[in-house]
């Protein structure tokens, strides 16, 4: 299978990531991007499978791989056998930021350190 070159964020994803931008805690959505992706590792690595998870839609915003080149290493050491570290790179992505979306939505936007806990 190919990796990808570019990616979009769902549109769900891409309203938290406006929200998190928002907060004023974030410079733009690719650092929030970022952010999310560390989410999602520290709160679901073995819980989630991103070579099976299927984004629901590409209505988000449009990212170069290129923008989160620093996190391809990470999903090497994370998920050795996969070849397509972009797509991991993607599904942590918007699953992290979906996952963030819920605890918004279930208790407002919290500081976000306490998603760091």
């Amino acid at each position: 299978m190919n990796d990808i070159t570019n990616f979009r964020l769902s549109k769900a994803a891409n309203e938290v990531t406006d929200k998190l931008v928002a907060t004023g805690k974030f410079d733009h959505g690719t650092s929030a991007a970022k952010f999310a992706f560390a989410y999602a590792v520290k709160n679901f690595y073995g819980k989630f499978d991103p070579a099976t998870y299927a984004v629901s839609d590409s209505n988000g915003s449009n990212y170069s791989v290129g923008s989160f080149d620093d996190l391809a290493p990470y999903v090497k050491v994370l998920y050795p056998d996969t070849d397509t570290p972009y797509i991991y790179v993607r599904a942590l992505i918007v699953f992290g930021l979906i996952e963030i979306g819920k605890v918004i939505d279930s208790g407002g936007m919290p500081k976000i350190y306490s998603l760091c806990e």
